[in-house]
């Protein structure tokens, strides 16, 4: 290209079969693409590229503007309308040297970027050591969704039942990689670059150098549940890594079903630990015991363990209450009657 001496043109192309395997192979900045071509839509295509390779600049070329909509909402770096004139494209690759120069330089500037994610309790993103805004709300949302399975690849069709089950199929579609083009967006300017796998319709999040609570806490679950002697140090940690339910102040419809896992583990944990403690040091098990009874306040198993612990020392006022105030809560929310075997036990209190 003459007019632009300092650009290389890797390859030019009449279908886009070859495209992946070029983004793969190559060094490649910007990309532009028809809209109205034979075998694929070019906003299609553009969602794709992105999805694997968010850092990629994207032009679209087009001789109508009733895609100009579409195409800013993957945030393109321009819009050229046929015919195309070198001053107009001229415009357009002083537009792609910015862009490609500023994030060169967030990457260099952020030679070691420290990304921590909290999800008990709720959805907390900080990059060094900042609070991370995200554009849209669907947008956390989705990046709430990828680190709930961080690591793993999740078919685009199962993601969009889970985010947008009341639209249809063509506009969650959209939606979907609106939110990808976001989130692209944002970690590009951090100098994170392709944290978003696609392969066989399906994404995965892959983040290096980051801090996350709930695969912390998964780590210290398992030295803990396999360990043949409990390490009550681990033990704390991860109690302490549990701030509360999984993303349970962001209340995602999705969410229940790992919430649910993460309690069901720090029970396990829990209940390890008073069966220890039960026969060490009382009063270290009712610590745990209260914590469990916080995590599941309609435990069978915690009520009566803190009775008959309390009994055992001699605390009965403590035993009565504990039972009393279990009454009360299972009467008040659920309208029961405690099981046969914890009245058993607070008739024998009484007498």
């Amino acid at each position: 290209m003459q007019i632009f001496p300092d650009i290389k043109i890797v390859r030019s192309y009449t279908t886009h079969e070859n495209v992946f395997d070029d983004l793969k192979n190559e060094s490649i900045d910007a990309i532009f693409l028809d809209i109205e071509m034979k075998d694929i839509n070019g906003i299609e295509l553009a969602q794709e590229i992105l999805s694997s390779y968010p850092s990629t600049q994207v032009v679209f070329v087009s001789g109508h503007t009733n895609y100009a909509v579409n195409a800013f909402e993957l945030e393109s770096i321009d819009y050229l309308l046929k015919p195309v004139t070198a001053k107009r494209l001229e415009k357009t690759v002083k537009r792609l040297k910015t862009r490609t120069q500023s994030q060169s330089k967030a990457i260099v500037n952020k030679t070691k970027p420290i990304l921590k994610i909290y999800c008990f309790g709720a959805l907390q993103v900080y990059f060094n050591e900042k609070p991370l805004r995200f554009r849209t709300a669907k947008t956390k949302e989705l990046f709430a969704f990828l680190t709930a399975n961080m690591g793993k690849y999740v078919h685009r069709d199962i993601i969009i039942e889970k985010l947008w089950p009341e639209h249809d199929y063509k506009n969650a579609k959209t939606y979907l990689h609106t939110c990808l083009s976001h989130l692209r967006k944002t970690f590009s300017g951090l100098g994170i670059s392709n944290p978003i796998s696609f392969i066989n319709q399906s994404y995965c999040l892959m983040l290096d150098n980051v801090l996350f609570d709930a695969d912390e806490f998964n780590k210290l679950a398992k030295d803990i549940l396999n360990s043949k002697a409990l390490d009550f140090k681990t033990i704390e940690s991860a109690i302490e890594k549990y701030k509360g339910p999984f993303l349970e102040i962001n209340a995602y419809e999705w969410v229940y079903e790992y919430s649910e896992t993460y309690k069901e583990t720090l029970l396990h944990i829990l209940t390890a630990a008073i069966k220890e403690t039960k026969r060490t040091d009382l009063n270290k098990a009712i610590s745990y015991l209260k914590i469990y009874q916080k995590v599941e306040p309609y435990s069978e198993f915690a009520v009566l363990n803190l009775i008959q612990i309390f009994a055992e020392i001699g605390l009965w006022s403590e035993a009565l209450k504990t039972y009393q105030c279990y009454e009360k809560l299972l009467e008040e929310e659920m309208a029961l009657s405690p099981a046969p075997q914890i009245k058993d036990l607070y008739s024998k209190l009484l007498n």
